[in-house]
Formats: structure tokens, sequence, C-alpha cells
């Protein structure tokens, strides 16, 4: 293999690594972005279940701390549309919001691992064909 070769090689394994370590840390921030979505959605599900007016629960006001509270309503919940937008919605609209958040992240997390997949494909070829440019 020409030099000029095996150096544009040796530059595309270091641009696809760069790649594959990108999309490596989206799954894992789409990972926890749908482990805190179906978290809530079993926290509204016991909500609905078994939370009664007057209850006393724990609200988590940071990593380690937390207040005691009583339910005021159970039948409304503040949900997070987006960043600046929080919409009211009753305990069923919420479970079904948070659904279609969670199957909109599956469908995320499907395509971020079909795209690792091509990377590692792309770079085991491309360090084969570094390995015989580097053996000649």
């Amino acid at each position: 293999m020409e030099s000029r070769s095996y150096q544009e090689q040796l530059q595309m394994f270091s641009y696809l690594k760069q790649q594959r370590d990108v999309y490596q840390n989206q799954l894992e921030y789409v990972n926890a972005l749908l482990a805190n979505i179906l978290n809530t959605k079993v926290t509204l599900e016991n909500l609905k279940e078994g939370v009664n007016v007057g209850d006393e629960i724990l609200i988590p006001i940071g990593g380690i701390a937390n207040i005691k509270a009583t339910i005021k309503n159970t039948e409304k919940v503040l949900v997070a549309v987006t960043q600046d937008v929080i919409i009211e919605k009753d305990l069923d609209g919420a479970i079904e919001f948070l659904e279609k958040r969670i199957e909109q992240h599956n469908k995320e997390i499907q395509f971020i691992r079909t795209q690792l997949q091509n990377f590692e494909v792309n770079l085991q070829k491309t360090s084969q064909l570094l390995q015989q440019g580097y053996q000649q």
C-alpha cells in the first residue's frame, strides 16, 4: 500500500472511531432519558392505583435531599413537553404521553444501535486494510 493511501486509511480509521464514540455517548444519553421516562410512568401508574388526596409523600429536591409533602390532587399531572413548556394532563393522558415518548426513544435507540454496528463493521474493514498495508 502506498504511503499516501495508508495515511488516508489511518485518517479514516480515526474518523470512524470518533463517530462511533459520538454515537456511543448518544446511546448512553438516550438510554438514561428512557430509564427516567419509564420510572416516571411506573410512578404515575402507582399514583393512579394507590395514592389519595392527603397522603404524605417524599419529593426529591436534589441529589440526596427530600422533603415531605401532602398530595392535594391525584387527578392532574404537570408534564414537561419541552424544556420550556409544561402542560397539565389527567393521569391517563400523562401515561399515554409517556408511552409515546417511550416509543420514540426506543426507535431512536434502535437507529443509534444500527449506526454503531455500521461503524464497527467499517472499523474492522479499515483495520484489516491498515494491517495489510503495514505488513507490506
